[in-house]
């Protein structure tokens, strides 16, 4: 859902409902405040809300609320593209911001008011440097900088490293583990997981997917080895293993599930190409666990090929 109004309407809304006199307000406005994770289904304030509500209004501390509030736009799918997809693109425009929301689906409700609307708000919040007069729009964010990973990342074929980038994000988001479910996991993802896999954090690392042609060569097989060697040295067990197509036929998506956070992600080719995809985090983190525990008992060890003495011994 895309704003229709000014912050100041819905900000008046928040003000209504932490005093617990929100009762005659629009439904719409509702809605979106329950967009931005500042409201609960009860209409109540959630944490976040409540945090702003105290600064804005109590402490009278209007940094802390644009902080509250720049946090509340990160995890805000159209506000996340915005700001990840047009960070450092010199000609954006206000067109440029519609063709994104489009893109990734935000297009259904979206009208001049709504555009309008969600760009004012980013630059209210500080994170957009936008001219309503010439339509040009600057981001002035730095998504890669925040230290937390936006609860929705987009892949896009105009952002080819910033999609592995972002990649590298989320498997250094994961504690304890890295369990990568991908049917067609393809093995030049082994160079994002050599960076970002440290021991301190990560102990595990385990790969499942199917048996696909492009995993045959000794090539392949050869990285397999060199990373788990490597990443033994850094206390990593790192394992791969392969399943029936059978298996795991009732399972469309990927994941990537650490310890306390699962994200459901693009295959790797996807990534790699940059085809208009998400990535997103998942509520569901204990029962992924408990679904990718059930496919890896039934998967079997990676079948690698052997080198030549010649090859070993250069």
């Amino acid at each position: 859902m895309l704003p229709s109004k000014s912050w100041t309407v819905y900000e008046e809304a928040l003000c209504l409902i932490g005093e617990r006199r929100g009762d005659a307000i629009d439904r719409a406005d509702l809605a979106f405040l329950r967009e931005l994770d500042f409201i609960c289904r009860d209409n109540t304030l959630s944490p976040s809300g409540a945090r702003y509500f105290a600064a804005r209004f109590i402490k009278k501390d209007p940094p802390l609320a644009r902080r509250i509030l720049q946090e509340a736009l990160r995890q805000y799918g159209p506000a996340a593209a915005l700001l990840q997809l047009l960070f450092g693109v010199a000609s954006a425009t206000r067109g440029t911001a519609a063709t994104v929301l489009r893109a990734h689906g935000f297009g259904e409700d979206l009208d001049d008011r709504r555009l309008g609307s969600l760009l004012m708000l980013l630059a209210r919040a500080e994170l957009v440097r936008y001219n309503k007069r010439d339509g040009s729009l600057i981001v002035t964010d730095e998504p890669l900088d925040s230290e937390v990973v936006s609860e929705n990342v987009f892949i896009s074929p105009t952002t080819p490293y910033g999609n592995r980038a972002w990649l590298k994000r989320i498997l250094r988001a994961c504690e304890k583990h890295v369990w990568w479910l991908d049917k067609h996991f393809m093995p030049a993802a082994f160079e994002e997981l050599w960076e970002v896999c440290d021991g301190n954090r990560v102990s595990d690392v385990r790969i499942l997917s199917l048996r696909l042609n492009d995993h045959s060569g000794k090539r392949v097989s050869r990285d397999y080895r060199d990373l788990k060697r490597e990443l033994a040295a850094r206390s990593v067990k790192f394992d791969w293993r392969t399943v029936d197509s059978t298996v795991i036929r009732d399972t469309h998506d990927r994941w990537i599930i650490g310890g306390a956070q699962a994200w459901n992600v693009p295959n790797v080719g996807a990534i790699y190409s940059g085809q208009h995809s998400e990535m997103h985090k998942s509520s569901n983190v204990v029962e992924l666990q408990k679904l990718y525990k059930t496919y890896w008992e039934n998967g079997q060890p990676f079948s690698v090929e052997k080198e030549s003495e010649s090859v070993r011994t250069e």
